[in-house]
């Protein structure tokens, strides 16, 4: 295929595989879609096209024939699941498990997007894929460690964030820290006290 980039690559690559596998994209792919130069490069290539529908009256993408052969020459689904299984129970380093895959006459990049399941065209470049991660395991970000996360946190009136959180920031749910601490205020002291004033800015506890 001669899409060079390796993200792009690995995209067009899980598109082909979708529709080999018999699943419907719809034609065009929106303006908006970060793939969308993807799918107009596959299809100036020749390895897509236009599946012209009289009913209903929404298009399709569909593999031409050098799409069919382009996913064929390294799409073989069958044991591909007990063959990672292999490949695991190995115990292998990274470079010896792309080494272990290229003995078999696959290719290290491509067999483990291809053969992954849960792997998708749409998610690929934000999500990953386990069997990829696992096989280029050497080649990602070094993981910060416990430490590391926690000095990077803002610290407020002189305490760290609490610590038992350190895998917040795996949390898609995890927003960060609050940007202001909680003013505490007693209610029923502070406004006796002569010259008192309220916080500028900060939630109140009136609990």
């Amino acid at each position: 295929m001669a899409l060079t980039d390796p993200a792009s690559r690995a995209v067009g690559y899980l598109i082909l595989r979708h529709l080999y596998d018999g699943d419907i994209i719809e034609w065009p792919i929106p303006d908006d879609h970060p793939q969308r130069p993807v799918f107009e490069d596959l299809e100036e290539q020749g390895f897509i096209a236009r599946w012209d529908r009289v009913w209903p009256l929404h298009d399709r993408y569909r593999l031409t024939e050098r799409g069919i052969a382009a996913i064929e020459a390294v799409y073989r689904p069958n044991g591909a699941g007990d063959f990672y299984n292999e490949l695991r129970q190995r115990g292998l380093n990274p470079a010896d498990r792309r080494a272990y895959i290229a003995s078999r006459g696959l290719d290290p990049f491509l067999w483990p997007l291809l053969h992954d399941p849960w792997t998708h065209w749409s998610t690929f470049t934000e999500l990953g894929a386990s069997y990829y991660t696992y096989v280029w395991e050497d080649q990602r970000p070094p993981r910060r460690t416990r430490h590391q996360r926690l000095m990077a946190r803002p610290q407020y009136l002189g305490h760290s964030v609490d610590e038992d959180r350190d895998d917040l920031e795996d949390d898609p749910l995890y927003e960060g820290d609050d940007p202001m601490p909680v003013a505490l205020v007693d209610l029923d002291n502070e406004a006796d006290h002569i010259g008192h004033h309220a916080p500028d800015h900060g939630d109140y506890d009136i609990s």
